[in-house]
């Protein structure tokens, strides 16, 4: 039986960087219904050995917005012009010219959402990183229908 870590990766991908990345994160908004639907679709593009985005899906409009702020794209922008990883959180943050709480506060909310990870090197402090060579903002917006509220905007 392969032992797992706490995010349930075998012991072999305890480490981020030692994961299979696709080359495009896409950011979407989508139902539960729909994101499951695009899990099972992944899965069996996957099977059938097709290449598909990593997808980290927002319930409506106003969630993504409030993950995505501009300070926070700028973070990721930063990371994807640094081949995806800072030497450290403080690294990032000086490289930005911001505050290294409030980078850090952004680089820990982008990872519990599971679109940087957190990398350590032994002692070493925390390292951002970002597996990705694109990202992709996905969001339609659709007339609605008479009975359901309008997406927050």
């Amino acid at each position: 039986m392969t032992d797992h870590d706490h995010d349930g990766w075998p012991d072999e991908y305890s480490d981020p960087r030692d994961r299979p990345h696709p080359a495009v994160l896409r950011l979407t908004v989508e139902s539960f219904d729909e994101a499951f639907e695009d899990t099972l679709d992944a899965v069996e593009a996957v099977d059938d050995g097709e290449a598909r985005p990593a997808v980290v899906s927002f319930g409506t409009v106003g969630e993504l917005r409030k993950i995505l702020t501009d300070r926070r794209i700028e973070v990721l922008q930063t990371l994807l012009d640094v081949d995806g990883a800072a030497e450290s959180i403080s690294a990032l943050a000086e490289t930005l010219d911001r505050n290294y709480k409030t980078v850090h506060d952004d680089v820990t909310l982008l990872a519990d959402y599971g679109i940087v990870f957190l990398v350590e090197d032994g002692d070493r402090a925390k390292r951002p990183y970002l597996p990705y060579e694109r990202i992709r903002l996905d969001v339609e917006l659709v007339v609605s229908d008479a009975g359901e509220e309008p997406a927050a905007v």
